[in-house]
């Protein structure tokens, strides 16, 4: 089960995993993984705002598809995060 997340947790996981964020023109926040070339693209949540369910899950999916971590291993570090 997914819980709250806020976004600067769910940033400081994606920079765990090697991912770079990288400068836009626009509100969204875009981070990439070198090595893999995954691409989170997130709408321009400010650092203290809850992400939405369903961004979380596509950034579940897009770790899960390009093998940068698997479900359990997801599940674990979102459990782990400090509410």
């Amino acid at each position: 089960m997914l819980r709250n997340i806020m976004f600067t947790e769910l940033e400081q996981m994606l920079l765990r995993l090697g991912f770079t964020s990288l400068s836009t023109a626009g509100s969204h926040h875009v981070f990439q993984h070198p090595s893999s070339g995954a691409l989170v693209i997130l709408p321009g949540y400010d650092k203290k705002a809850y992400v939405d369910a369903i961004h979380l899950v596509a950034v579940r999916r897009i770790l899960i598809e390009n093998g940068l971590i698997d479900k359990s291993s997801f599940s674990s570090f979102v459990e782990k995060m400090p509410s």
